[in-house]
């Protein structure tokens, strides 16, 4: 069995890259969509954040990517930085540890530190950064 992770910073992807993620790594009207949307399907001008993506390919395919930017929290009442944890894993290749390889590949690379806050907005995400050793996750409901 043959693996890789590559990180890319999503303003620097390639055309494979964008059309693996819209097409089959991510949900219509979810975040990661509207990014690539605004970056490479419908080009705004202007500088656009930095996420940090972990993209993950098994036997040839690329079957999961994990992202990562600064954001602003809630903590104990109060409004922390911390690092999200964005994923996506193709269906097909689910409960097979993908997206936990993805997030160890940004934490061996230093662009989160398991120390500090991480936030995620999906139940299955927060189980995967807990297993990867992240401290304080924090649980989001994107929509509210």
């Amino acid at each position: 069995m043959d693996f890789y992770v590559r990180i890319k910073n999503i303003n620097a992807l390639g055309a494979v890259d964008v059309a693996a993620i819209y097409s089959r790594l991510s949900n219509p009207g979810r975040n990661m969509r509207k990014e690539l949307e605004m970056r490479y399907l419908s080009p705004e001008p202007g500088p656009h954040e930095s996420i940090n993506l972990a993209l993950v390919w098994f036997e040839e395919t690329f079957v999961a990517w994990v992202g990562t930017r600064t954001v602003q929290t809630r903590l104990s009442g109060r409004t922390v930085e911390a690092q999200s944890i964005e994923c996506f894993t193709d269906p097909d290749f689910r409960k097979r540890g993908f997206a936990a390889l993805g997030l160890q590949a940004l934490i061996s690379a230093g662009l989160i530190d398991k120390s500090n806050p991480v936030e995620v907005y999906r139940r299955s995400a927060f189980k995967v950064a807990e297993r990867c050793g992240c401290k304080i996750v924090i649980l989001t409901d994107p929509d509210a």
